[in-house]
């Protein structure tokens, strides 16, 4: 277990992060003062986007460029991912930089904070504090103006979207890069979600050439697929533990979406948007979230047997 040195079992480190981010995640002043990784990252990419991307460019240009500084990007993000671990290797007690660090790349319990507000909203049916609340989980594929054109069943279908995706993205996505390839992993995986959650939200509002982000658009493909197929077989699992959500449903529906967790999550709950608005949204939207917890259950103990096996032998 680390002592003085600590970073040489980093699934330890990355299970007290995780508990480090139950205790912060969603307080809200928190929040708005810590010095998050993501926040440097994204200003980064601003800064490269004003520089690089140049509208009188062609399109082959355009190209390069934007794969250019998404390389970059990473390349920065590796070596910061490589310096740290370094420094909390062989500096007494400073794993605990590591572990913060971790901790500020990883965003479940918000998650949990928005959606339960989500929840709660959608019960009293004041569905502008459901648009309001549900936007930061969905800012990359609905614009405002978007959510205020979708009726009661679609607002509860984007919130499934909105628990699936924030676990993957928020949760199981960083845990593996970290367990896969340590800090240098994580950072890099973070800029490149970074950079993908800027293009997106950027199109939605004013589509245009996306020659620039297209390199983003392939690593973010690369680093999510592996996490979400976890996700969506830990959704599965997960369903056999709660009443009125079906296996079956959501082991077919999870080969037939873009996103299989996604998929998987509105398979278990058998979600059908032809169903009326007066369905109690509210009973199925808590038992995706109770899919979701069992989910991050199996998670976190599949990360402490790693560490006892590790252990071991």
């Amino acid at each position: 277990m680390p002592g003085v040195y600590g970073s040489a079992e980093p699934l330890f480190l990355l299970l007290f992060a995780l508990g480090i981010e139950a205790l912060y995640g969603g307080v809200f002043f928190l929040e708005k003062w810590l010095p998050k990784p993501r926040r440097l990252l994204a200003g980064i990419i601003v800064r490269f986007d004003r520089l690089l991307n140049e509208s009188s460019s062609s399109s082959k240009i355009t190209f390069v460029t934007g794969g250019l500084s998404t390389i970059l990007l990473i390349t920065l993000a590796v070596i910061v991912g490589f310096g740290i671990s370094l420094i909390s290797l062989n500096a007494p007690f400073l794993w605990l930089i590591e572990v913060f660090v971790i901790a500020f790349c990883l965003d479940y319990r918000d998650q949990q904070v928005r959606m339960r507000k989500v929840r709660k909203a959608l019960a009293l049916k004041s569905f502008i504090t459901v648009r309001g609340e549900l936007y930061p989980l969905v800012s990359s594929l609905f614009r405002p103006r978007d959510l205020e054109k979708l009726s009661e069943s679609q607002l509860a279908a984007a919130c499934v979207g909105g628990m699936a995706r924030g676990f993957v993205e928020g949760f199981i996505t960083p845990a593996f890069w970290y367990a896969l390839l340590g800090l240098p992993g994580l950072l890099a995986q973070q800029a490149v979600f970074q950079g993908a959650q800027f293009y997106k939200q950027r199109y939605l509002q004013a589509p245009q050439e996306k020659q620039f982000s297209q390199m983003y658009f392939v690593f973010e493909r690369i680093f999510i697929v592996v996490p979400d197929a976890l996700a969506a077989m830990m959704f599965i699992l997960s369903s056999l533990f709660i009443p009125k959500t079906s296996f079956s449903q959501a082991f077919l529906r999870c080969w037939r979406g873009t996103h299989m967790a996604d998929a998987a999550l509105g398979g278990a709950l058998q979600l059908d948007l032809s169903r009326p608005s007066e369905t109690n949204w509210r009973q199925e939207l808590e038992r995706g979230n109770m899919i979701v917890l069992i989910a991050g259950i199996m998670a976190i103990g599949l990360i402490a047997s790693a560490i006892l096996v590790r252990f071991a032998f």
